[in-house]
């Protein structure tokens, strides 16, 4: 799966990404982010919930749905390193991603941790969803990321 910095992932049509300084330590905000019941602070029109009571670990499954919707959509942890990093892929059917998967960092920079994320999508709908993409669709997408960072500094720092 390669990947170069300024393009997507192979399988993906576009991505993003988003850095936001955090006055916290990158336990705090690894605890917060892998606290999937309690990501709703971070994206309030978005509802989680983990698929067992089983910790969190590479290869769990939780599910999303948004706000105002009956489908709950799951995602799969690929990556969980301590303190540093964790990712996740959609592996069910959203109804408008077609493929997603975000990688999200916590880099130590000084006295605070720069929150990281990478975000590789493509949209549903062939030439339509591109379009979409393209128009306001990416737009949308990062602004709901970059909220939840600043979501994410606010809570980390309380």
């Amino acid at each position: 799966m390669a990947t170069g910095h300024n393009q997507p992932m192979d399988g993906f049509a576009d991505f993003f990404e988003v850095a936001v300084a955090v006055q916290a330590p990158a336990e705090r905000l690894y605890d917060l982010v892998t606290n999937i019941e309690g990501l709703s602070e971070f994206f309030p029109s978005v509802s989680f919930k983990l698929d067992s009571d089983a910790p969190l670990a590479v290869g769990s499954t939780y599910h999303t749905r948004q706000k105002g919707s009956k489908t709950w959509v799951p995602y799969r942890v690929l990556v969980l390193d301590p303190n540093a990093r964790m990712s996740a892929e959609l592996v069910g059917k959203d109804p408008l991603f077609k493929s997603l998967r975000y990688d999200h960092r916590f880099v130590a920079d000084g006295s605070a941790t720069m929150s990281q994320e990478r975000v590789d999508y493509t949209f549903r709908y062939g030439f339509a969803g591109r379009v979409l993409n393209f128009v306001i669709g990416k737009r949308l997408v990062r602004k709901q990321v970059l909220d939840a960072h600043q979501r994410l500094r606010e809570a980390a720092g309380s």
